[in-house]
């Protein structure tokens, strides 16, 4: 057996196992029937094109973690050898009624609708239990700010007020939290839910994420807010931070090296979603976006054009007023554009959430550069970091999210 096909054989093992013992989405144990059984289930004259390849994607458990062309092939060839459907890609935009792409990748993953199972179940008269609804997305946007005032507050007058918003959720939980509508460009309607953390920091950060995601599904977790910026590239205050990746600078040990002591970091750095990435380099050089933005504001402007800045965006449970301190952190992180006290947490809440995971990004504003600190900018680095958010989600959503792929791995 060659590596190429050991390798995919046990991949495919691995993602049965690991569907079969996922008990999070599915009632009962339908993801147990394999490939060859389903194979077996219908007479060879029946075993169409349409049959072979959804019978592939259940048995990979597409039903609950979306997958990509190239699996499903593999399946297909581990039973079939070369007597295989071709061209893969082309059927699956064409089984639009019983498959959905899940991701625009690359590579592009599709996932099994309930239509697909049920498909599957007339043809094969088999026992196979469709998946919850619960493994459905319900929110397009989750917004986590860590305060109410000045940054939940900012996002809610971004979005027409907060006469616009409705209280929401279940009342168990510590979390007050409120829905509104946002309209694209192209005329589509997202549902947005938000709420702030109930105070500063890591920890509250990541229940505030992790009980958002249990409640709603939000496609995408957006942190928006205010940080606190690095020097290097003549950053302006309301300047807006995405942090790519978002990483955890107390994360280390302390040790003692000839009576003096050292820190050895040891971070878990968690970067965006890279289509989410491409598309917002972007705006490094929009210059036109920022000046509408400042045009909204009613004060004063700071002295140079606001703008966006990509890179390591630190977080830790601590308030830095030690120009020591950051220099410590940028020998680790050279291209560090600011330190803050949540995003870590909520990356890391969106990370390791049940799939379907959602993609997560932090707009962080420059209020003040660490160890110079001012209260001055904190209202104008929460509106432009808040406005910022709309203003993109409302002309990118379509670009971050293209309902069909143009093109696809075979």
């Amino acid at each position: 057996m060659s590596l190429d096909w050991q390798s995919g054989l046990i991949r495919y093992t691995n993602a049965v196992v690991a569907c079969i013992s996922s008990d999070d989405f599915i009632r009962g144990a339908d993801l147990a029937i394999g490939f060859s059984k389903l194979l077996s289930a219908v007479k060879p004259r029946d075993r169409t094109d349409q049959y072979l390849i959804l019978a592939a994607m259940h048995s990979l458990g597409a039903a609950v973690t979306s997958v990509t062309v190239k699996e499903i092939n593999q399946v297909l060839k581990l039973h079939l050898g070369s007597k295989i459907p071709q061209n893969v890609s082309a059927a699956l935009r064409k089984y639009t009624a019983y498959v959905e792409p899940s991701e625009p990748g690359p590579p592009f993953r599709w996932r099994l609708k309930q239509e697909g199972t049920v498909r599957l179940r007339a043809l094969s008269d088999l026992e196979l239990v469709e998946v919850e609804l619960d493994n459905a997305f319900k929110t397009d946007i989750g917004i986590i700010c860590a305060l109410e005032q000045p940054e939940l507050e900012a996002v809610q007058e971004a979005l027409g007020g907060s006469n616009r918003w409705r209280e929401i959720g279940d009342s168990r939980y510590a979390h007050v939290y409120r829905e509104t509508e946002l309209v694209t460009l192209s005329g589509k309607s997202l549902r947005v839910v938000a709420t702030a953390s109930t105070s500063m920091g890591l920890t509250a950060a990541a229940i505030a994420t992790t009980q958002l995601i249990v409640q709603f599904r939000p496609r995408l977790v957006a942190m928006v807010g205010i940080a606190a910026g690095t020097r290097s590239g003549n950053k302006e205050f309301g300047d807006v931070l995405v942090a790519d990746p978002s990483v955890d600078y107390n994360s280390g040990k302390v040790v003692d090296v000839g009576g003096i002591r050292e820190f050895l970091p040891d971070p878990y750095p968690i970067g965006i979603n890279a289509r989410l990435r491409s598309v917002l380099r972007r705006y490094a050089s929009r210059k036109g976006v920022f000046d509408d933005i400042r045009k909204r504001w009613r004060g004063p402007t700071p002295r140079n054009a606001n703008r966006l800045h990509m890179g390591p965006l630190g977080a830790a449970d601590q308030v830095i007023d030690d120009p020591n301190r950051i220099l410590e952190i940028t020998r680790n992180w050279r291209k560090l554009v600011g330190v803050e006290m949540e995003t870590y947490a909520v990356y890391r809440a969106c990370h390791e959430s049940p799939t379907p995971r959602p993609r997560m990004v932090s707009f962080k504003s420059v209020c003040d550069f660490a160890a110079e600190k001012t209260d001055s900018w904190q209202a104008y680095a929460a509106f432009f970091a808040a406005h910022f958010t709309i203003d993109f989600f409302r002309s990118e959503w379509d670009a971050l999210w293209p309902t069909m792929p143009v093109e696809e791995e075979s």
